[in-house]
């Protein structure tokens, strides 16, 4: 019964990672009150917790690797629930960006989607698409509490008591229950690639394959995308008329419309493939975005509720099939090395988009441009992906 246990521990431990990084849209507009700051200056404490969520991405699969989930995952919980109080003190924003942006960043980046997939992935080799949908669906179930908990809370006492809400709550439930988390005794190298020669043998040879290169654009391109919209949205819906709470419910509502994408998405890519499923899901994020175009050009609520549900069942997709795709051809031994350089592109990607958000809103005062810089992002993660091939095996 263990594999069942860690693919639910891992799903916990997602649910509070990224409901406190998807919370910080709530944040968003209170911090550019207090610090009197552009938006993409206060965007920017964002992006450095989504640029060392990539950055660390090698350094936490070779922990992963080395130590276990068990010892990094309660590792990262200490550390951000550390960085989460005093960032609750800051007193500036180049002191919020030392706290919050770098210290909680590296914090949760040992608590994200990439160690806990690959948990997912290595228990269930022969169903990886699933389990790692399965894991997923913590992501989109934690955004969905962590929403509108942070829009009540920074209501009736502000952002610095959410701050530290968040810290109580990430280490009374993290450190816990992954005392429990555990990998597999051995596990299952794929033909592509066994899992002999160490973890920097089996590093090189996939470094030396295309497709590694192929998914490191994959989580680029998909990464500059979807913080974009995660971090701006609830500001352009609230700029066009939406009421705060209602934008934050929105936003709130897409992670749990996720939740059934998360699992389509999964059962899509074991069933018709991971390149077909993942344009698929993207051409539904596409549609959903596009409904935030009519919603700024009629003023009519009700485009908000389409971009809800076609974007919602995009979210999370693009790591659920690039991890499985990954699994694939590299799963073995070193696989958690292997992977964290992988995502290595994804916190360049998320800083970018992140702060583009805001930085094209500065520019030209409309979140419309932005939108238009995600549909190209988008574009570009199709064509990657569809460029990933199975690695030729070698004769020995």
């Amino acid at each position: 019964m263990r594999g069942p246990w860690s693919v639910a521990i891992a799903a916990l431990t997602m649910a509070v990672q990224n409901g406190i990084v998807m919370a910080f849209a709530v944040l968003y507009l209170p911090l550019i009150e207090e610090f009197g700051a552009s938006r993409a200056e206060v965007a920017a404490v964002q992006s450095a917790v989504l640029l060392l969520g990539g950055f660390g991405g090698p350094a936490i699969g070779y922990a992963l690797d080395r130590v276990g989930p068990r010892r990094l995952f309660q590792g990262g919980a200490l550390l951000a629930g550390l960085g989460l109080l005093l960032a609750s003190r800051a007193g500036s924003l180049p002191v919020l960006l030392l706290t919050y942006g770098i210290l909680t960043g590296l914090g949760l980046s040992a608590l994200g989607s990439q160690p806990n997939m690959v948990v997912a992935a290595l228990w269930y080799p022969g169903a990886r698409g699933k389990a790692i949908a399965v894991a997923d669906l913590g992501t989109g179930f934690g955004a969905f509490l962590f929403i509108p908990l942070a829009q009540a809370v920074v209501a009736g006492y502000g952002w610095r008591t959410t701050l530290a809400l968040w810290a109580v709550l990430l280490v009374a439930i993290l450190i816990p229950a992954n005392a429990f988390q555990r990998l597999p005794t051995s596990t299952l190298g794929s033909k592509a690639a066994p899992a002999t020669g160490g973890r920097e043998a089996g590093l090189k040879r996939a470094a030396r394959t295309s497709a590694f290169w192929w998914l490191v654009a994959v989580r680029f391109f998909s990464a500059m995308a979807f913080p974009l919209m995660n971090v701006h949205m609830l500001a352009f819906a609230v700029g066009v008329g939406i009421s705060p709470a209602a934008a934050a419910t929105a936003l709130g509502t897409v992670s749990l419309v996720s939740l059934a994408g998360r699992l389509l998405t999964g059962w899509l890519a074991d069933r018709l493939g991971r390149a077909p499923t993942l344009t698929l899901t993207y051409a539904s994020a596409a549609v959903g975005i596009g409904n935030l175009g009519l919603l700024a050009w009629t003023g009519w609520p009700g485009w908000l509720a389409g971009y809800v549900l076609f974007y919602g069942l995009a979210q999370g997709s693009s790591g659920i099939v690039t991890a499985a795709r990954a699994a694939d051809m590299f799963a073995g031994a070193s696989f958690g090395t292997i992977y964290g350089w992988i995502v290595l592109a994804t916190g360049p990607g998320e800083a970018i988009g992140a702060w583009a958000g805001g930085a094209i809103f500065d520019l030209t005062g409309s979140y419309l441009w932005a939108f238009g810089f995600v549909g190209v992002a988008l574009l570009a993660g199709i064509g990657a992906i569809w460029q990933v091939r199975q690695p030729a095996r070698r004769s020995t």
